[in-house]
């Protein structure tokens, strides 16, 4: 059993890595953007963008979800999936 004052502790860092999720999402999508002296072709950019959204998507659903089980076994509430 982890202490309350470390589960707030995990709860904020899980929280805290979405940030440099949504910075590696954005890196993704400018390096897969067409442009004129390069890039993909617009066919492969549109199918790079649907996959790396419904990826970091679910990443970012996962940490968010750790965070919030974190935060309520911090406050004694435990609940099951």
């Amino acid at each position: 059993m982890i202490s309350p004052s470390t589960n707030r502790l995990l709860s904020l860092v899980a929280a805290a890595a979405v940030l440099p999720l949504l910075g590696l999402y954005g890196l993704m999508m400018y390096i897969a953007t067409p442009t004129p002296t390069g890039g993909m072709e617009p066919t492969v950019a549109l199918i790079v963008y649907i996959a790396m959204t419904v990826i970091f998507s679910a990443l970012i659903t996962v940490a968010l979800n750790f965070s919030r089980q974190l935060s309520r076994q911090a406050k004694g509430e435990y609940q099951t999936p």
